[in-house]
């Protein structure tokens, strides 16, 4: 088992985007909205540790530019996703893709 060290906000944040993903590996339609509502946390705080999570490599996200029909400016239709360092956290994934578990651990 792989470990990541991490902030508190960014450990429940990684979570809640590893509870919305599907079963098939590496799909999402998570974002903001659906990261929030699972962290409990407010907008504001999500965005600042999304910002990190980016810079740390641990999540990717999607903006869909060129998307018809999409505003590409609004940060609700960004599709947020787990890194390859951070895939490990989505336990279906780790037994039926043979992917190494990751545990958070905050310091």
């Amino acid at each position: 088992m792989k470990t990541i060290t991490v902030t508190g906000l960014e450990k429940k944040v990684l979570e809640a985007l590893a509870n919305e993903m599907y079963a098939e590996c590496v799909f999402s339609d998570a974002g903001l909205g659906e990261v929030v509502k699972g962290s409990g946390l407010s907008v504001n705080v999500v965005r600042g540790v999304q910002s990190s999570l980016i810079k740390k490599g641990l999540i990717d996200i999607w903006d869909r530019v060129g998307d018809y029909g999409v505003n590409h400016r609004d940060p609700y239709t960004h599709i947020w996703y787990l890194s390859e360092q951070t895939k490990g956290l989505v336990s279906e994934w780790v037994e039926e893709e043979g992917i190494e578990a990751v545990e958070l651990v905050v310091g």
